[in-house]
């Protein structure tokens, strides 16, 4: 399933000041079909309400970047791995079923 339109969603104007979310939609996806906009508005509003409650990375603390997924945890793909590692390092490891 190919990632979200990481130009179709962007910071208002006075981001700074008040936090605010553009949609665009381009004249291509009109005519080839090229997605739904009641989900890029939804998908917008919810990458607000993160950016409202202060969306950063779960591993570095860096601030995700807006192109990412909605309901994205990690800023790339390197901080997702990271993490795994480091869960997978603290769970123990569990004997094969059916050996000794």
């Amino acid at each position: 399933m190919p990632g979200p339109d990481p130009d179709g969603i962007a910071l208002g104007h006075d981001y700074p000041r008040r936090l605010s979310v553009l949609v665009y939609r381009s004249d291509a996806s009109i005519l080839y079909g090229g997605g739904n906009m009641r989900h890029r508005n939804a998908r917008a509003e919810a990458i607000l309400k993160r950016l409202a409650r202060g969306w950063l990375c779960q591993w570095c603390n860096d601030p995700v970047p807006i192109y990412r997924r909605a309901d994205a945890r990690y800023c790339c793909e390197g901080c997702r791995k990271r993490a795994a590692r480091a869960r997978n390092a603290v769970r123990p490891a569990e004997p094969a079923a059916g050996g000794k």
